[in-house]
């Protein structure tokens, strides 16, 4: 089989890329041939198909929206991307008329190709399955977060309440342009188009029916990832650890709050530090001369395996409907305990008082007793062990794969 993957960034920047990238490989591992469709980026993964690619917003230079300079033709580029890009809708045709392949799999788009590759796809009579790795087609905002805390008003009063908060980057005129978008969207009846649905969790997948999807196009595949370890056995050492992206709805300051309250426990802190959420728990740790809080940075390859393995335990303390996590999955692999928030998808990934320990969201009091139950060294090994039990019997990339095939024959008859 031939497939088209999509995806609005052709490097690593999340786990999105993580996943595509992974698929990709296993994809081709059994004999399927993968061709991309992205953005021009000088971050990219060189590939041959690049002569495919569109040109992003802004620069290649530039990641996010905020990086660009606000020029006219920037904002008729985001004003397009965001609604339906006729650019983007050529290319993917060229892509599939040159290369025929025999569907599509989106894994994201919003605001940097938009659905015009949906369109595009089926204007080329190729089929289109479309995976979900958060909430942007019931949320403005994509997370379903407001004031710290989950909002799902826009569902049961209107897209209005969006633009009356001004959610989306605290902007009128960004909140204003995500909800018209979306209004046209449903207008034009773009997801109908789509053939199959793939959320990673159950609980989007519910989100989706509860809310006017249709529930035999939709298919709960859990993530995968890849093993790197060959043993249930882990070093059980002295520090929690957080590890991902340091923002507001990923909850870190709440670690920071349990933290300042365990002085003879410590926790490692990793991830990008230059985000705006990581400055500012930067500097109140800084200011209140906290001892056993430190900030590593972002790390990769060995040093970020290295860095996990000889954690005691990991931390995922979303204030958001946190969408199967590939921290979680990265913890099992290496049996390590992880404490999570009792918030969107995370307890069907953590057991509480099997392979970890669910706590409250946004609850530092009840997270700090959560992590002096994994003081005992017998309990901390056992709980990994069985994080790693939990990695095999549900999120093995065999498993992930054949569901995948499953919906794709299904979709080409």
């Amino acid at each position: 089989m031939k497939i088209l993957l999509v995806n609005y960034r052709y490097f690593i920047s999340g786990g999105p890329e993580k996943y595509m990238f992974n698929i990709k490989k296993m994809l081709e591992d059994n004999g399927h041939e993968v061709v991309p469709f992205s953005i021009h980026s000088n971050k990219n993964v060189k590939t041959e198909y690049s002569k495919y690619f569109v040109e992003p917003i802004g620069s290649r230079d530039a990641t996010y929206f905020e990086e660009c300079k606000k020029t006219p033709r920037v904002i008729m580029q985001m004003l397009e991307r965001s609604i339906y890009s006729t650019e983007v809708e050529r290319a993917v045709k060229k892509e599939i008329r040159e290369e025929r392949p025999d569907l599509v799999y989106i894994i994201h788009f919003v605001n940097k190709l938009s659905p015009s590759v949906i369109c595009g796809a089926k204007k080329m009579g190729v089929p289109v399955v479309l995976r979900l790795s958060d909430y942007f087609l019931l949320c403005p905002r994509f997370d379903f977060i407001y004031r710290r805390k989950p909002c799902e008003e826009c569902l049961t009063k209107g897209y209005g309440t969006c633009i009356k908060r001004r959610c989306v980057k605290n902007s009128l005129f960004a909140s204003s342009v995500r909800v018209l978008s979306m209004k046209i969207h449903k207008l034009m009846k773009i997801y109908e188009k789509v053939d199959a649905f793939v959320t990673p969790s159950e609980f989007l997948r519910k989100k989706l029916v509860d809310n006017g999807f249709d529930e035999k196009k939709i298919n709960c595949i859990p993530t995968f990832t890849f093993s790197k370890t060959d043993t249930a056995w882990a070093e059980t050492g002295n520090y929690g650890l957080y590890f991902g992206r340091i923002t507001e709805e990923k909850g870190v300051s709440i670690v920071v709050k349990a933290y300042e309250k365990l002085p003879d426990h410590y926790v490692k802190i990793m991830g990008d530090d230059s985000t705006e959420e990581a400055v500012r728990l930067k500097n109140y740790v800084r200011e209140k001369n906290i001892k056993n809080i430190k900030f590593v940075g972002f790390k990769s390859g060995r040093e970020l395996e290295e860095i996990i393995k000889k954690a005691r335990f990991t931390l995922i303390p979303s204030i958001w409907y946190d969408n199967l996590p590939n921290t979680a999955l990265e913890s099992f692999q290496y049996s390590k305990p992880v404490i999570a928030s009792d918030i969107g998808s995370l307890p069907e990934l953590v057991i509480d008082g099997f392979n970890g320990y669910l706590f409250e969201a946004g609850n530092s009091k009840e997270l700090i007793e959560k992590i002096t139950l994994l003081e005992n060294e017998d309990t901390v090994r056992t709980m990994g062990m069985n994080s790693r039990r939990v990695l095999e019997d549900t999120f093995a990339p065999s498993m992930h794969f054949d569901a995948l095939m499953k919906v794709f024959n299904k979709v080409r008859k």
